[in-house]
């Protein structure tokens, strides 16, 4: 066989063989992150679960299931400890499935609820507030609030992160503050956080969601509150002018009221607060776990006390 025919050989001997082909591993398409691992009391965390469209997802604490909804990016669950809640640690557990591929993922992390105080507090109001600290007329009016943060609705959608209802604002109390109201008369945490408003100047919704309450209270005076779903709402209290009505859909930076002084507070401004699954948690907390979250300024918490 001259060297020419060998080749010919050579070359469809090669073709002839069967190919081995070793296939690169694939990638998991299902991503679980949980954040923070650690929180204050009165703190909030969440849970993305990254993947394609549908998934089955559980997620629970302590063994006690957490509502999972599909976020429209991801599937996500938020989890919340109130202010009493002791040092500690706690259980989160995921399970995921993708029923087309039959891919399967899980994680276990434990969250820690640090020992923390907030700071005490200590609010003057004049004697023409004086009524509003009625132990009564708080306890019923908390009662009231508390039903309505039990609502559980499906919106259809869920816009986050949320933005601060006032654009560039100055934070002029901080949430959390432990105060004692006229030297015992009432004694409560400072349930939101407080930003310098003066009459007539707008607020805008933190997210988008349907006024649930927009309507006149004792205490917190003229107030809205939104449902942006899945257990989550926003609060803008002592309101002097309402744009929105029960009812009204509202879209992210949307007008929604002017700032005012009604209610139990010592001057203008609007009291901000988020709940989640009927936990009034630290607004500020919650958005800086966003990435490249801006805080906004503060004045010196110890220099003014709104009282709101």
């Amino acid at each position: 066989m001259n060297q020419r025919s060998l080749f010919i050989a050579i070359l469809l001997l090669t073709l002839l063989l069967p190919i081995t082909a070793h296939a690169a591993p694939i990638a998991p398409s299902i991503s679980i992150t949980i954040t923070p691992d650690k929180l204050n009391p009165a703190n909030a965390g969440y849970i993305y679960i990254g993947g394609v469209y549908p998934l089955n997802v559980k997620a629970t604490l302590d063994d006690q299931p957490l509502n999972v909804f599909w976020s429209g990016d991801g599937y996500m669950a938020l989890f919340a400890f109130d202010f009493d809640q002791p040092a500690g640690d706690h259980t989160i557990a995921v399970t995921a499935d993708n029923p087309e591929t039959g891919e399967h993922a899980e994680k276990t992390q434990i969250v820690t609820v640090q020992a923390y105080s907030y700071p005490l507090e200590s609010v003057a109001l004049p004697s023409k507030l004086i009524p509003l600290l009625d132990k009564d007329l708080n306890i019923h009016e908390v009662d009231h609030l508390n039903t309505i943060y039990a609502g559980r609705t499906n919106l259809g959608g869920w816009d986050w992160p949320f933005n601060f209802p006032v654009p560039g604002g100055i934070v002029t109390s901080r949430f959390g503050g432990d105060r004692t109201y006229n030297g015992g008369m009432w004694h409560a945490h400072h349930t939101g956080m407080d930003f310098r408003r003066s009459i007539g100047e707008p607020v805008y919704a933190a997210a988008a969601g349907r006024v649930a309450v927009a309507e006149l209270f004792d205490v917190r005076g003229n107030l809205i509150i939104i449902d942006h779903g899945q257990g989550v709402f926003s609060q803008y209290a002592h309101l002097s002018e309402f744009d929105v009505q029960p009812g009204d859909w509202v879209a992210r930076g949307q007008l929604i009221g002017l700032a005012g002084a009604t209610g139990r507070t010592n001057g203008p401004h609007l009291h901000f607060e988020v709940i989640v699954n009927g936990i009034t948690v630290d607004p500020l907390k919650l958005l800086a776990l966003i990435p490249n979250f801006v805080p906004p300024r503060e004045v010196n918490p110890s220099t003014i006390s709104s009282g709101g």
